[in-house]
């Protein structure tokens, strides 16, 4: 299983990319791109969370919040619904203060203006949130079973982007302090 994989199948399914190109504004080739680079994001900061003390049950609040529901599976439904405004609430106590930086890479690297890569970044974390919800759905949500799953599916979207991965050290580089997704990533890369 490979969540940012699976997850990028299902925006390019049917008229997904469509929906979600409307929704956010720009182009579909801009926005698919943006979207392979938030979810591993996404997904790398969420692994980071889970790995620090009360992380784990942040996220599992998170997974609570999307009841279960992953927005793929009713994407009209989502995207013209206030889930999606929960997105940008996700998002940015995901990312935190290295936000706009992360805002502005994938801008930079999509053509796409970073006001519309804050919102598919505030559709991408529902998207990766439900996902897991899902995975998870009727059982209890062990912290450490949480945070390895994430630990795994962060590397593999690492590994499997490493245009992500190289933007990751491009902002290690510019981000010194061991905290938020550059320590993650820190640690991940070694550096």
């Amino acid at each position: 299983m490979d969540i940012v994989a699976d997850l990028m199948k299902q925006v390019a399914t049917g008229d997904n990319l469509s929906q979600i190109t409307k929704a956010v504004g720009g182009d579909e080739k801009g926005v698919s791109s943006a979207l392979g680079m938030a979810l591993p994001m996404i997904l790398g900061s969420m692994s980071n969370t889970a790995s620090k003390q009360g992380g784990a049950d942040m996220i599992s609040g998170m997974l609570g919040q999307m009841g279960g529901q992953n927005p793929m599976d009713n994407l009209g439904g989502f995207l013209g619904g206030s889930a999606a405004a929960g997105g940008s609430s996700m998002v940015s106590s995901l990312l935190g203060s290295q936000m706009g930086t992360i805002q502005n890479a994938i801008a930079k690297k999509t053509g796409l203006p970073p006001a519309i890569v804050g919102k598919v970044l505030a559709i991408a974390a529902p998207m990766v949130i439900g996902y897991i919800g899902k995975m998870f759905a009727g059982k209890k949500v062990e912290p450490q079973a949480l945070t390895s799953m994430l630990g795994e599916q962060s590397k593999l979207a690492m590994q499997a982007s490493p245009e992500v991965a190289s933007m990751a050290q491009e902002l290690m580089g510019v981000q010194k302090e061991a905290t938020g997704i550059s320590g993650f990533f820190k640690k991940l890369f070694g550096k």
